[in-house]
């Protein structure tokens, strides 16, 4: 066993022996590391963690490098020395057969003897070839005071933060060697489980922000690394009565193919995977094959149902990087009643739903599909518990009759071995949806591609609605079924071989005979005239035949059909054939969209067929709307046009006029596109249409008027000024002398009389 020197300060020490190939090893040989590493902190380094990393350089998987670490020197190491017995070292990692690069962490703490002194001076790390294959491979270690880590490619983490680079998860190591995390990775509460990534702030913990009933909390294209948390906490309150949990892993991963995911809601503190550590957790089947896809559901009937903060927990394996999206929801009402259904609140607390027709289950969830009279359904390998159906109808004259009513079912499945003692069955109800605990008739498919049948007598038919299911209880096996149902009848003496027996067990009659097992002949016994009907279910109505007699006075009725009635309302005969028809339409009906209103035709064959409502609207029945315009070809089309060509329309907004209003001219240009908008108001004032108050005048305006402001016009004298003037001036001339007024008459010539008069208030104060 060779044993070289180096140190632990997280390079590979390999590199500087390479040469002497101390990285390379043939199978069952041993290397050897001496590290220094003082466990008295008062003489060395102070350190809480040892963390050590070997990987795998070589390709070949038959080459398998195992770990093996022992601690020497000091009185607590007298002794030891390395050996290729491998039950003497203090710590491995043995996983790399199935793991590229492992990474062993070893906490002094856990080597704490009371009353010993634990004064090693260095460590032995060792490599051993396990596997058949020569191998190389890299070696890495480095002691902290906090959790540390490598990644794949060797870089060194501290507190799951790349040392001296990237984002910073932590604010310092405390002594104890203690993780000092930032949100969102410290603790959420003071207390929670061990190793679940909090000690070296590797859990982040998400608040479900947004969550309502109304609105789910969706956590998309989350990365998880080998054997990390992420944590999601909410609340739920009184208001709500049902919490769904899922997490899909996403397809593009390692993880969906090879690894795994798992799941775990708790109340109060984030979950671990112990028992004992989760409220919650998806149901657990060992052979699932859908594990990508995990759920859980818990309501208000479970015992560790309780208001307040809960805390959701997705974990990866131990070798994959995972992707994958969360989602929480919450509900008043299981599922809501999946939309399909009334929640009802009952006195005791619990809520149900009232399911709408057609629909059933706790959440109203399931909806039977109709079976057709012989015709296969085949489903192939499919993963479910259970498959509903419901039976067809009967004519309700069939149940005055003798008829049965078979259903036959087979199976075939890869997971139902011999071994297995369960097996999938064909489960039937009267009223209402069958389940394995609740059925009338049950008939388990015990062996593979055989055909097993149920049978229904008229007695149980006449009791009403019967549903079918096909139970497959180990519902994480594909399953293949077929099914078919089908209706046999008796008719009375066979028809008396003057008929044919239908499925409803009625004689359908052939020529003149009648009676309902055929047996009465009509040769003979018709008046003139007279008519018998002739039921014809294929073209929905009855044929009436005619009486008619001969000159030697043999009287029968003939094959052809005098008059042709229809069975169902609403249906007419199609012209003078035999057949009835439904119309989907009377008379045209006026369609109505967003952009117009039109008249759709009905249209209705020459030879009296069935009358069908036209795709298209008839052009001259079609107007658009207000706000559209119809296309100028006189397609039945409309355009969006919010304005009409060259009308005016006000611009509050486009600018001074002064003493006056702007209006911009609706331009229509472009292509006419269908619900498209090609007219539009111009805004700016230069090209606005100016129209001036009275006492305005239009200036700065181009040759089309286009454009523009309004200003004061000047006037001449009114006579009411004059008046008043004569007024004042009697008044001035007893007051301030004829000299003052000798000068306002000067300025009353130079400026006009209203300027002058206002300039004499102000010298009044007036």
């Amino acid at each position: 066993m060779r044993i070289f020197g180096a140190l632990a300060n997280g390079e590979d020490m390999t590199h500087n022996c390479q040469d002497q190939h101390c990285n390379a090893l043939q199978p069952s040989q041993w290397m050897c590391f001496a590290v220094p590493l003082e466990w008295n902190n008062a003489t060395g380094t102070p350190w809480q963690y040892l963390t050590v990393q070997l990987t795998r350089e070589s390709e070949d998987l038959a080459g398998d490098p195992d770990l093996y670490g022992l601690f020497y020197g000091g009185t607590a190491g007298a002794g030891k020395a390395v050996d290729t017995a491998t039950f003497a070292y203090d710590f491995r990692e043995t996983s790399s057969s199935t793991h590229r690069s492992v990474v062993k962490k070893v906490s002094r703490h856990a080597f704490d003897r009371p009353g010993q002194a634990m004064d090693y001076t260095g460590v032995f790390i060792c490599v051993k070839a396990y596997g058949s294959a020569n191998l190389t491979y890299s070696l890495r270690a480095v002691p902290t005071m906090c959790p540390a880590d490598f990644t794949p490619q060797g870089d060194q983490l501290l507190c799951s933060s790349l040392v001296g680079r990237g984002e910073q998860r932590h604010s310092g190591c405390s002594a104890d060697g203690t993780c000092q995390c930032l949100a969102p990775y410290a603790k959420p509460v003071a207390s929670v489980y061990d190793n679940l990534g909090f000690e070296d702030c590797s859990a982040r913990v998400e608040e479900a922000e947004g969550l309502t009933q109304a609105a789910p909390f969706v956590a998309q294209h989350v990365q998880l690394t080998p054997k990390d948390w992420a944590f999601y906490s909410f609340n739920v309150t009184e208001d709500d009565y049902q919490v769904v949990v899922n997490v899909d892993s996403e397809n593009d991963t390692h993880c969906t193919n090879l690894g795994y995911t798992g799941l775990f809601v708790k109340y109060g503190q984030p979950p671990g995977w112990r028992y004992g550590q989760w409220d919650f957790r998806p149901e657990w089947d060992y052979y699932s094959e859908r594990e990508s896809d995990l759920e859980i559901r818990f309501d208000a009937t479970h015992s560790a149902w309780q208001t307040g903060r809960y805390f959701v927990g997705v974990n990866g394996d131990d070798a994959h990087n995972c992707s994958f999206t969360l989602s929480i929801t919450k509900y008043s009402c299981p599922l809501n009643c999946s939309g399909r259904g009334t929640c009802q609140h009952l006195d005791n607390g619990t809520r149900t739903c009232l399911c709408d027709k057609g629909f059933f289950g706790a959440d109203c969830g399931n909806e039977a599909a109709r079976l057709v009279w012989d015709t296969l359904l085949a489903r192939e390998n499919a993963a479910f518990e259970y498959d509903f159906f419901q039976l067809p109808d009967l004519n309700p004259s069939a149940l005055t009759h003798s008829i049965e009513v078979s259903i036959k079912a087979s199976f075939r499945s890869a997971g139902y071995g011999q071994w297995s003692v369960s097996r999938p069955a064909l489960l039937l109800l009267q009223g209402d949806h069958p389940s394995n605990d609740v059925y009338t008739l049950k008939q388990v498919l015990q062996e593979h591609n055989t055909t097993y049948e149920i049978i229904l007598c008229r007695s149980q038919l006449t009791q009403g609605l019967w549903r079918a299911a096909i139970y497959n209880p180990m519902h994480i096996y594909k399953v293949s079924y077929n099914l078919t149902v089908s209706r046999s009848a008796a008719c009375l003496n066979n028809c008396s071989q003057h008929g044919t027996c239908t499925a409803d067990g009625l004689c359908h009659c052939e020529g003149d005979w009648t009676g309902g097992d055929c047996s009465v002949s009509l040769a003979h016994h018709c008046a003139q005239g007279t008519r018998r009907a002739t039921p014809m279910p294929s073209q929905a109505g009855t044929c009436w035949q005619e009486c008619h007699c001969t000159d030697a006075g043999a009287c029968a009725f003939t094959s052809e059909c005098v008059a042709f009635t229809c069975d169902k309302p609403g249906m007419r005969r199609r012209g003078t054939a035999p057949e009835c028809v439904a119309d989907e339409c009377s008379q045209a009906r006026w369609n109505e969209t967003d952009a117009h209103v039109c008249q759709l035709p009905c249209n209705c064959p020459a030879n009296g067929g069935r009358c069908t409502l036209g795709a298209s609207c008839a052009p001259r029945n079609f107007t658009c709307k207000p706000g559209f315009a119809r296309f100028s070809d006189g397609q039945p089309k409309c355009y969006k046009a919010s304005c009409q060509e060259a009308s005016l329309h006000e611009l509050p907004g486009a600018g001074p006029v002064g003493g006056g209003r702007a209006f911009g001219v609706c331009r229509c240009q472009g292509e006419e596109r269908e619900g498209a908008e090609r007219c539009a108001v111009a805004q700016a004032l230069s090209v606005a249409r100016v129209v001036c108050d009275d006492g305005y005048a239009l200036t700065g305006a181009s040759a089309e008027a286009l454009g523009g402001t309004c200003v004061p016009v000047r006037r001449g004298t009114a006579a009411w000024a004059v008046v008043l003037w004569a007024l004042f001036a009697a008044l001035l001339g007893v007051g301030a002398g004829g000299g003052l007024l000798w000068w306002y008459e000067q300025r009353l010539k130079r400026a006009g009389l209203n300027e002058a008069l206002f300039e004499l208030a102000l010298d009044q104060g007036f």
